[in-house]
């Protein structure tokens, strides 16, 4: 165990050797079979989560309706929000999209506007976009998708 990762090998014939007299130890593999075959390739795996809560502005909502975001950002979601399986993901790509509500500061607004909402009595509120994303020097592809939904009293 190397880090708490399971370290499994292969022998394999190398030769070290400078080449033209110029370098020092650089290996060189015999067998090119190694490389063509992926004998050592290898891939990981990571588990990322979300969580959607029930604030006093609303309850948070996962979708894939961020408008203040660019289409390229949202092109790997499905129709709710959720990164679609087999999807190629980079560093800071969208993996679920969330916004959280906020109360609008009456401040922000104009003076016609705020008058219109004292008289219809309209609460206004605006959200904030809280998605997740895939943290810098990640990328690879999407293996599975899982969606838990908390029963109501637990």
């Amino acid at each position: 165990m190397i880090g708490g990762e399971l370290a499994l090998g292969k022998n394999v014939l190398v030769a070290y050797m400078p080449w033209e007299g110029y370098n020092f130890e650089d290996v060189v593999l015999i067998i090119e079979r190694l490389v063509y075959e992926d004998i050592y390739t290898s891939f990981h795996i990571q588990k990322y989560e979300i969580q959607t809560h029930v604030r006093s502005q609303g309850p948070e909502r996962i979708t894939n309706e961020i408008l203040h975001l660019e289409a390229y950002l949202l092109r790997n979601l499905d129709k709710n929000g959720i990164l679609m399986l087999g999807s190629w993901v980079e560093t800071v790509d969208i993996l679920v999209g969330k916004l959280t509500p906020q109360v609008a500061k009456e401040s922000s607004y104009a003076p016609e506007d705020r008058l219109l909402r004292a008289i219809l009595a309209i609460q206004v509120s605006t959200s904030k976009e809280t998605c997740l994303k895939l943290p810098i020097g990640g990328r690879g592809r999407v293996v599975d998708v899982i969606w838990v939904q908390k029963k109501r009293g637990f």
